[in-house]
């Protein structure tokens, strides 16, 4: 039999309730029945099991009553017949007739089914998790929670069929509980939800099978995301003119500074220098020039925003960056007045984002840049609920306030009006202070170079504002993997910086 599984991760992103909708379709115009489709898929789930734990060992097989129960009857019928010692522990017996075909394959080998309850007896060595698929939308309760609890206390290796047991294939969130799965072989196309949110504590390595019918699943539906990965940066990063000069690659003014706070100015700056910034200026608070420009690479000028040099460094600018450092005082209130009027494209990150969700405006050339808690204060509502579905939150903030959005955190998601992906780079290194401010920095730096390209020769442009800003997120968030290789507790800003380089020269 040909190999399914796959280690290589399409960049379509779907809804779950899209494969439910079109994968029967799908089979048809491929010819295969949906029998088939499940056996495989238990072969796909087995072929992980096979290369990441080969026999002998002992499997314990834990199924639903659904589909996903019938390709772990599939899953334990493989590993039987190849040498493991498997063991099978169903919830309820199997409800359509295809899963009913599987368990009558496990139990023609001489297989038996017990009770889900009594799994624990099994002395596994690897469990494969079957019980609850894609279709799951209200919290796990009674003997299925129990029974993911007690995966999880066991702390066993896991590899889940299609999504671990409990989580959400939507919006990555957790229903209740979830399994920790070390492994996840999804099926017929990738669901969105395991890329974003609680998804990657749960998911563990993931492994696509298209299970033959991909090419036709895509003729019936359009993708309702894309998956920002490193390979699509080449195209982002050409090599850069023999002849060129500063000013093809863009100004980037960075207010923000004020009293206490410049550091996260000067973050802004240099990681604007460092992602191929042709210049870049620093307006602070008067007093705070020689912390924010640290670097003599960095313009600063102490300005209030009244100041008669103001308006002729604005004009220069192909980016404004505003808010890291900027405070909600008097000074920073007066910039933000100014800067939002002005029609200079805009990177709004931290306390301009406060000040915007005092204030709401609507725009179609800036950028957002808020975490749960900004994006909180912009919705009216708390952090915790933007969590619930963070791709509801995202185009929330997208439609209220325009531009691109980009929602940080695990799997930052980067909106507009006709573009949705998620970051697949990064780390928990990041959760410290400075990242934001280093992020606003790349960002402007790419939308920088991506303005003066296009007021220089439009027919030179090769992305939209919104894939820019989504390449500035991978940076970001590699350049942050590559300063983690020796761990991630104790990552600074700083060291992310100096990364940044390595990440945006990719020709």
């Amino acid at each position: 039999m040909n190999r399914l599984l796959s280690s290589s991760i399409p960049q379509q992103l779907y809804r779950p309730q899209q494969v439910r909708d079109n994968e029967q379709r799908a089979a048809e115009l491929a010819c295969v029945s949906m029998w088939q489709l499940m056996q495989r898929a238990g072969r796909a789930v087995f072929e992980c099991l096979r290369e990441q734990f080969p026999p002998p060992l002992r499997i314990a097989v834990l199924c639903g009553s659904g589909n996903n129960g019938g390709d772990g009857y599939i899953v334990a019928t493989h590993a039987l017949m190849a040498g493991y010692e498997v063991r099978v522990y169903a919830h309820k017996a199997p409800a359509s007739e295809d899963a009913k075909r599987a368990l009558s394959g496990w139990q023609t080998q001489g297989g038996e089914v017990e009770p889900l309850s009594d799994w624990l007896d099994s002395d596994a060595d690897v469990v494969i998790d079957a019980m609850l698929g894609t279709g799951l939308t209200s919290e796990v309760r009674g003997e299925l929670a129990e029974a993911i609890d007690s995966v999880n206390e066991a702390r066993l290796p896991v590899i889940a069929v299609d999504i671990a047991s409990g989580l959400d294939g939507d919006t990555g969130r957790v229903l209740g509980c979830a399994v920790k799965a070390r492994h996840t072989v999804t099926m017929v196309a990738l669901k969105r939800g395991l890329y974003t949110g609680e998804a990657g504590e749960y998911s563990g390595r993931l492994w696509f099978a298209d299970l033959g019918i991909l090419r036709e699943f895509r003729t019936l539906t359009k993708a309702a995301a894309w998956r920002l990965d490193p390979c699509q940066l080449p195209q982002a990063f050409p090599p850069r003119p023999w002849n060129s000069h500063k000013g093809m690659f863009g100004h980037v003014v960075v207010i923000g500074g004020s009293e206490g706070m410049a550091g996260a100015a000067q973050l802004t700056a240099l990681a604007a220098l460092r992602a191929g910034a042709g210049k870049v200026s620093v307006i602070c608070e008067p007093g705070q020039q020689s912390m924010a420009g640290a670097r003599a690479e960095i313009m600063v000028r102490g300005m209030l925003s009244d100041d008669a040099a103001a308006e002729s460094l604005l004009q220069q600018a192909d980016v404004i960056a505003i808010g890291p450092g900027l405070g909600q005082g008097i000074w920073g209130q007066s910039w933000w007045q100014k800067v939002s009027e002005l029609e200079t494209p805009l990177v709004v990150d931290a306390d301009a984002l406060n000040l915007l969700a005092q204030n709401p405006l609507r725009r179609d050339d800036w950028v957002l840049t808020p975490h749960p808690g900004e994006a909180g204060r912009l919705l009216d509502c708390t952090s915790a609920e933007v969590e619930q579905d963070r791709w509801r939150s995202v185009s929330l903030l997208q439609q209220r306030y325009g531009g691109v959005v980009v929602l940080k955190g695990a799997g930052s998601l980067v909106q507009s009006q006709d573009y949705l992906a998620v970051n697949t780079t990064g780390n928990p290194g990041l959760a410290s202070a400075g990242m934001g401010d280093t992020l606003t920095g790349i960002i402007s730096a790419l939308l920088a170079t991506f303005m003066a390209t296009l007021h220089a020769n439009a027919k030179t442009v090769r992305q939209s504002m919104a894939e820019t800003v989504g390449y500035a997120v991978l940076v970001h968030g590699g350049a942050a993997d590559s300063a983690a290789a020796h761990g991630q507790r104790g990552l600074l800003a700083g060291d992310v910086i100096d990364h940044i380089r390595g990440w945006v020269n990719q020709d």
